[in-house]
């Protein structure tokens, strides 16, 4: 969880460095182009990996499935953000890229479930 918002901070902060510092586009904007840069280029890395492994046969068939499957995961949270942020715009008349920055400060919150063995 503490990795999230390290993440998100970071993110943050740099988004503020981009539209105060180089005054290239508005804050929200320039949150919203880095955090999906970062999850394409964790998809891209993903694709890659998969690829390279396939081509050099060294890893098993179930390393190839759950990369695969981390790849599906991975866009698939993104297209579940954007489509629920462009929702909360509808319903509640808020700015799409505040709203976006919410949604991603609460997916910190989230926690994966994980069970421990006694």
């Amino acid at each position: 969880m503490l990795k999230k918002f390290a993440l998100w901070f970071i993110v943050f902060g740099l988004s503020f460095l981009v539209s105060d510092v180089f005054g290239w586009t508005e804050q929200g904007k320039a949150f919203l182009y880095i955090n999906l840069g970062v999850s394409v280029v964790i998809i891209l890395a993903l694709i890659v990996i998969l690829v390279i492994a396939g081509l050099a046969g060294g890893f098993a068939a179930e390393a190839n499935g759950i990369s695969f499957l981390v790849v599906l995961v991975t866009a698939g949270a993104v297209a579940i953000t954007l489509f629920a942020t462009w929702g909360a715009t509808k319903l509640f008349g808020v700015d799409f890229y505040v709203a976006y920055q919410i949604m991603t400060f609460g997916q910190c919150l989230c926690t994966e479930s994980k069970k421990k063995d006694d």
